[in-house]
């Protein structure tokens, strides 16, 4: 499966991919104080031009991956998906960035799912990179 960029090409966010990275980083190191101070820079970003609803619910699913695993609790969809596995995690992508791009679902929405589809898609890629790195070693 190949992993096309999505949320930012139709919804182009006001923010690097590297800021969105960074916080994607410091969520899965666990180091949730930075991961809000990276999370606030990028609302900064995004709510200096134009704050819609896309806009909107791309923070939101942000705010709630981090509460999800900040939370350690174990009856959230973060914490029962099988991050190990670069199929599930593909599988999610998939799904998540269909529902990003389809104009039939409000923008909110397409807002929400996009940032988990880029998460998602993180995820993926630092799988990968481990794998890669392993190889070498």
């Amino acid at each position: 499966m190949s992993l096309k960029k999505i949320g930012r090409a139709g919804n182009k966010l006001p923010i690097p991919s590297t800021i969105l990275d960074t916080f994607f980083q410091y969520v899965l190191d666990k180091k949730f104080t930075e991961a809000e101070k990276c999370l606030q820079e990028i609302y900064e970003k995004i709510g200096k031009k134009d704050y819609d609803e896309f806009k909107r619910g791309f923070i939101q699913a942000l705010k709630g991956i981090l509460i999800m695993l900040r939370s350690n609790d174990q009856n959230t969809f973060l914490s029962n998906l099988d991050l190990s596995k670069i199929d599930v995690l593909k599988k999610y992508y998939s799904e998540f960035s269909s529902i990003a791009e389809d104009e039939l679902h409000a923008s909110y929405d397409r807002g929400y799912f996009s940032a988990l589809a880029e998460y998602m898609l993180f995820m993926i890629r630092n799988m990968e990179s481990d794998q890669k790195n392993t190889l070498k070693d």
